[in-house]
């Protein structure tokens, strides 16, 4: 009975301490295209952005210029963490 109370508890303060950071779909990102975002300096090309003239939708319409893009195009225009020679 005290674990499944214990239990219920963590729950209801973890979960909707969790939503918070999956509410990923309602920021605001800028809205720019790709070849724009190329003619801009470094230091005023935004961390993320969003190309409008792209009609393909998620990943390939979000670009991610820190590294951490799910967009295999952003790995060879600003380069990605992961990408290296696989060993350990």
């Amino acid at each position: 009975m005290r674990q499944t109370t214990i239990l219920r508890l963590a729950l209801a303060v973890g979960l909707p301490a969790s939503v918070p950071a999956c509410q990923t779909e309602r920021q605001n990102i800028p809205d720019l295209t790709a070849e724009a975002a190329t003619k801009l300096p470094p230091d005023k090309l935004p961390r993320i952005f969003r190309d409008p003239t792209n009609p393909y939708g998620y990943p390939y319409n979000i670009h991610e210029t820190d590294g951490l893009s799910r967009n295999p195009d952003d790995c060879a225009k600003w380069g990605c963490v992961d990408v290296g020679g696989g060993g350990f």
